[in-house]
């Protein structure tokens, strides 16, 4: 940039009112309406605000109403919803003004330090995001896969992985942001004197490089945990697909490393941020998957939307009627429901429960009569009761045929510590001992 003091007001005028950079040959510049694609920005930015907004909600109602406490994972979360909020708007203003993907020379010199201003900010409050959210999900993770009080290998690795990134990060957000001086002229291209001693390229893509291999890392630390789980396979696999959305992260920030390379190797500023820009916003997007996307399922086991809606397709399914068909072959088909009522009814003097005896410490099984008044506190299997009608003298029941249904209520104890933590939080149940844990 030549020294602006020496130029006559005309030469003056005219430089701010010219391009911010020299078009290719052949190129007119295009300051009114440039050519951009706005519609990229228009298509990801509402979409990655909408899925970071229900993952949050999903977290702040999981803690909120059913585990009913909230820690220092939460508020880190807000504070790195708030760092993400404001990077959208950047994100918004980017569309606006100039647009996304803009070649520099259809923007007028004297608009760059508006816009560059508002790229700078939006650098220092990504940091914000991945700083807190990276914390916050390592916390978690603790909280989660380590009882209270143990300092295994993993503990020591989460918090080493939350110290490197912490300092990391904050390093950066310092070197970023007293590049230059004066801070000015980090943004202002148009700023006389000062000097920029350190390179923010190399800075840029150092933290692309570090960011990609600290994504990887938090993604590969609990696996080995949740496949060493006594879980069922099922679950084993569901666990590590709600992880596995990281996967999706660590690609982001893979093409987020590639755009930072491109940028650091252009003179059109403005073009090579924009990808810069958007991987960034998914990666960001896919932490807060990674963290909010589990309190779905305590919100489903909480409220029991599940097995009640299951409840209420077998209700429905056993209010229509039974059609009874009969085939050359002789198959057996279900008896009409005036045959089971008519034979649960005639054979229900005879039904017989199994109770169980806890006097002596041990579980005693001794049949109980429903005819004697006693209460069935559980009800036999199918095998047992007709072995025990069989010895009785008493008919059979026909195959298929339905001889009740019993409804029972389940009662746990988990031990007399105090109610406010044993409600608070599900990992008290599996360390009761932890009761006096912060």
């Amino acid at each position: 940039m030549a020294d602006l003091s020496s130029l006559t007001p005309e030469q003056l005028e005219a430089l701010l009112n010219g391009p911010a950079l020299a078009p290719p040959d052949g190129i007119v510049p295009n300051f009114d309406n440039p050519p951009n694609k706005n519609y990229i920005s228009a298509a990801v930015v509402p979409l990655c605000l909408t899925v970071t907004t229900i993952a949050v909600l999903l977290r702040v109602y999981a803690r909120i109403f059913c585990v009913k406490k909230v820690g220092i994972p939460d508020a880190l979360m807000a504070v790195a919803f708030g760092c993400y909020i404001v990077d959208v708007y950047f994100g918004f203003r980017l569309q606006n003004k100039p647009g996304a993907f803009v070649h520099q020379w259809d923007v007028r010199l004297k608009d760059m330090p508006d816009i560059l201003f508002y790229l700078f900010l939006s650098a220092s409050f990504y940091i914000g995001v991945v700083l807190t959210i990276k914390a916050a999900i390592l916390l978690e993770w603790v909280r989660i896969f380590i009882p209270y009080g143990v300092r295994n290998r993993f503990f020591w690795l989460c918090y080493g992985v939350l110290g490197a990134n912490t300092i990391f990060y904050v390093i950066t957000l310092f070197v970023m942001n007293f590049a230059c001086v004066p801070v000015q002229k980090n943004w202002d291209p148009l700023y006389v004197g000062g000097s920029c001693p350190i390179n923010t390229q190399a800075v840029n893509i150092a933290s692309a490089v570090l960011n990609l291999c600290s994504d990887i890392f938090i993604l590969l630390l609990p696996q080995r945990i949740i496949w060493g789980l006594k879980m069922s396979t099922k679950t084993k696999v569901g666990v590590s697909i709600i992880f596995a959305i990281g996967i999706i992260c660590i690609i982001a920030a893979g093409f987020r490393l590639g755009a930072e390379l491109d940028y650091t190797k252009s003179d059109d500023v403005l073009y090579s941020i924009s990808p810069v820009l958007h991987w960034a916003l998914a990666e960001m997007t896919c932490m807060f998957l990674v963290f909010g996307v589990p309190s779905g399922s305590k919100i489903l086991s909480d409220s029991r939307l599940a097995s009640r809606l299951a409840s209420s397709l077998r209700s429905l399914k056993g209010r229509l009627p039974q059609r009874s068909s009969s085939r050359g072959n002789g198959a057996a088909t279900w008896p009409s429901s005036s045959i089971i009522m008519n034979n649960s009814q005639s054979n229900s003097s005879h039904t017989y429960y199994r109770k169980m005896d806890h006097s002596n410490g041990s579980a005693l099984l001794t049949t109980v009569d429903s005819s004697r008044g006693h209460p069935p506190p559980s009800s036999e299997s199918m095998e047992q009761l007709k072995d025990q009608a069989l010895q009785q003298n008493i008919t059979a029941p026909e195959a298929g045929m339905i001889l009740r249904t019993t409804q029972f209520v389940t009662r746990e104890d988990f031990g007399d510590y105090d109610r406010d933590i044993l409600v608070s939080d599900g990992y008290d149940r599996q360390h009761p001992w932890a009761k006096d844990r912060a």
